[in-house]
């Protein structure tokens, strides 16, 4: 039997586990959270609240679906909508389930990149569209605290004016009030399968493969762990850049990297270990 070990929820990875499990029956899938965001009010949300209002930002981005969550907690705190708040803004996000979040709150997304990360969205911003004069343009990036600064100073280099605006933090699985229990009826998360890290290190010397979905919880685990970790699938490039800069004594032997982050490609890649 083999374990593979995912650092999300049990409701987030279930399309992973069931593609697994089309291809081995007999599979282990282990859910190892981490960590867990929950939303937080930056010093300065009033301001930027007063400027989306005034319509000031051409662009929003989102790098991820906390971002959607945690901004769209902090509109209802204001009574509106997140569609109500952003207006007339254009719209990127960083991938497919970002878009999704979007959409399910009545929003249009203008850009999505093909290599859904913040530097795909970067190498990719000009392509697709005829953008103004980005010296007249200002982008609010929403993001959480530990953000990677690729997307703002990519984005910066281009010219454009940005400003960042964190609306959540990760901290130690489970959190009191995470904000995926602000998620639709019916994609609640089950998460009493659901490892903390301590148990989650136990469980990495029965692990047979590791599939890595952010550099934060990877990098959180492999310190926790303070060994080697077992084989690991990336779900992206920064991931896998995360994890060959691990320290060697707790570098995996094997790492690889999904062809895309869908869980179907995630599920090939672990399987092909």
């Amino acid at each position: 039997m083999t374990t593979y070990m995912m650092t999300r929820t049990p409701a987030k990875a279930a399309e992973f586990t069931r593609a697994i499990a089309e291809q081995d029956a007999t599979a282990q899938v282990l859910y190892a959270p981490i960590l867990d965001a929950v939303g937080s009010q930056p010093e300065d949300w009033e301001e930027v609240a007063f400027a989306l209002i005034r319509g000031e930002f051409s662009w929003v981005t989102f790098t991820s679906v906390n971002g959607v969550l945690g901004l769209d907690t902090l509109a209802r705190g204001l009574g509106q909508s997140l569609a109500e708040l952003l207006g007339a803004a254009q719209i990127a996000a960083v991938g497919q389930a970002t878009e999704a979040a979007l959409t399910d709150r009545g929003l249009m997304v203008d850009f999505v990149p093909e290599t859904q990360s913040a530097a795909g969205m970067v190498d990719e911003w000009l392509i697709d569209e005829e953008w103004d004069n980005p010296m007249d343009e200002t982008v609010l990036a929403v993001q959480g605290t530990t953000a990677s600064p690729a997307l703002e100073e990519g984005l910066t280099d281009y010219g454009y004016t940005v400003a960042t605006l964190p609306v959540y933090d990760m901290v130690p699985y489970p959190a009191e009030s995470p904000l995926t229990s602000q998620l639709p009826e019916g994609v609640s998360e089950p998460d009493n399968t659901a490892l903390t890290l301590e148990a989650a290190v136990t469980a990495l010397a029965t692990t047979d493969v590791l599939v890595a979905t952010s550099p934060l919880l990877l990098r959180t685990l492999a310190e926790a762990a303070g060994s080697p970790l077992p084989p690991i699938v990336a779900i992206g490039a920064s991931t896998e850049a995360a994890a060959r800069n691990l320290p060697e004594h707790l570098r995996p032997a094997t790492i690889t990297v999904s062809a895309s982050p869908a869980p179907a490609d995630l599920a090939a890649a672990a399987l092909a270990l």
